[in-house]
């Protein structure tokens, strides 16, 4: 029976495959390669890394093994930021009653480590685009 309501119209899809926003959305949200860049970039962000965590814990199990090597990378260079900035703040810290040179040995690691997230995201993310598994994604170095 047809409504002589035009809002009734609009509702209904008539396309052969439907995908409402969710849908779309929901793609982000699964295993894939557009997930991977969305974790680089959460890791490049530093404050949303631990969303990109909890989304390579999550996909890693799920993921065939190009997928899966992308997830162990996103996990070990959450790692490495998490390792090198305790490290650094603890030298920071330790440093402040023992020796100047301590702080800056502390800052320059803090420094270093980031510098390195960034250019292991840069080197995910460029992977990610051309579908590839990223080399020795096992080792916290590039």
């Amino acid at each position: 029976m047809n409504s002589r309501h035009p809002a009734d119209d609009i509702c209904q899809n008539t396309d052969a495959n439907p995908q409402t926003g969710a849908a779309k959305a929901g793609r982000f949200f699964a295993a894939g390669f557009p997930n991977a860049v969305i974790c680089y970039g959460c890791i490049c962000t530093v404050l949303l890394a631990p969303i990109a965590l909890l989304f390579a814990v999550q996909f890693a199990d799920h993921a065939e093994e190009r997928l899966f090597s992308h997830y162990y990378y996103i996990r070990t260079t959450i790692a490495l930021m998490v390792i090198g900035s305790c490290t650094g703040g603890v030298m920071i810290v330790l440093g402040a009653d023992v020796s100047t040179y301590l702080i800056l040995a502390g800052l320059l690691l803090i420094a270093s480590t980031g510098m390195l997230a960034l250019l292991r995201c840069i080197k995910g993310i460029t992977c990610a685009l051309m579908r590839r598994s990223p080399s020795s994604y096992r080792s916290y170095f590039l």
